[in-house]
């Protein structure tokens, strides 16, 4: 005589799940029936707890079939198509996963080249928290619009002292990539402001001094004059000081400094 053998309730669930909680035999769903595990081989014939020899079966069918085995092999054929169809499932899951997993990796790539791009300007990078700022970028913007936003981010605000780039300066420059994003998706700034900013951010690079009060006037008034903005950047570069700047600027507008 073959002994039954208790079902696991985990596998039961699992038997539950696959089966959407409906029994296999009269369609009937829970919870308007209490439902049952039924073996599809009678247990006395040898039928064994694998979830293939499995069913779901309400009470009122699973009490009334007994031990007798199926006669209509229409349920054991939806049996094995659902089977089938929870393989399939399970296989577009784990491509879920690797695919998944796949972008994660692509992030990291993505992040660690956003890190390299900061490097050029200095020898600052991201921290953790720093990171998580880069990945919340990935997911709004373009690498090609975080990749021009530090550029005009770093000339404009990364400063010296001493002959080496200060870190609030970076943090400064770090913090304003997202804000410049969103500046040019707006539609940026005009040609010659682009310039201004680009030559006010070599002059706090290069010089010890520079009047922020004063130098984004002072250049407009140059640019409204007609000094090509191209020029106003060589001035930038190459001034001794800023005294020598302001001279420079003040010679080409015709006026003087008060």
């Amino acid at each position: 005589m073959t002994m039954r053998k208790a079902i696991p309730k985990s596998l039961r669930f699992e038997v539950f799940k696959r089966d959407s909680f409906t029994c296999q035999y009269c369609g009937a769903k829970a919870p308007d029936v209490l439902l049952h595990i039924d073996h599809i081989k009678p247990v006395a014939d040898g039928g064994e707890n694998d979830i293939i020899n499995l069913v779901t079966a309400c009470v009122g069918c699973n009490l009334g079939k007994s031990d007798k085995a199926l006669s209509d092999h229409s349920t054991l054929e939806k049996q094995r198509d659902q089977l089938q169809e929870l393989a399939e499932r399970r296989q577009q899951l784990e491509m879920m996963v690797e695919w998944r997993e796949s972008l994660r990796n692509l992030d990291t790539d993505y992040v660690k080249a956003i890190q390299d791009e900061f490097l050029k300007h200095s020898d600052f990078y991201a921290n953790e928290t720093g990171e998580r700022d880069i990945r919340k970028w990935l997911k709004k913007y373009t690498i090609a619009e975080i990749f021009a936003a530090i550029e005009t981010s770093c000339v404009q605000y990364l400063k010296e002292a001493e002959g080496k780039i200060t870190s609030e300066s970076w943090n400064r420059a770090f913090d304003m990539v997202p804000r410049i994003i969103e500046m040019n998706r707006r539609g940026g700034l005009t040609e010659n402001m682009k310039a201004i900013f680009y030559a006010r951010g070599i002059l706090r690079r290069r010089l010890r001094y520079v009047d922020e009060r004063d130098v984004i006037s002072l250049m407009k008034a140059a640019i409204s004059s007609g000094l090509d903005p191209q020029e106003l950047i060589h001035i930038a570069k190459y001034c001794r000081n800023w005294t020598d700047f302001q001279d420079e600027i003040y010679a080409f507008i015709g006026g003087s400094e008060e």
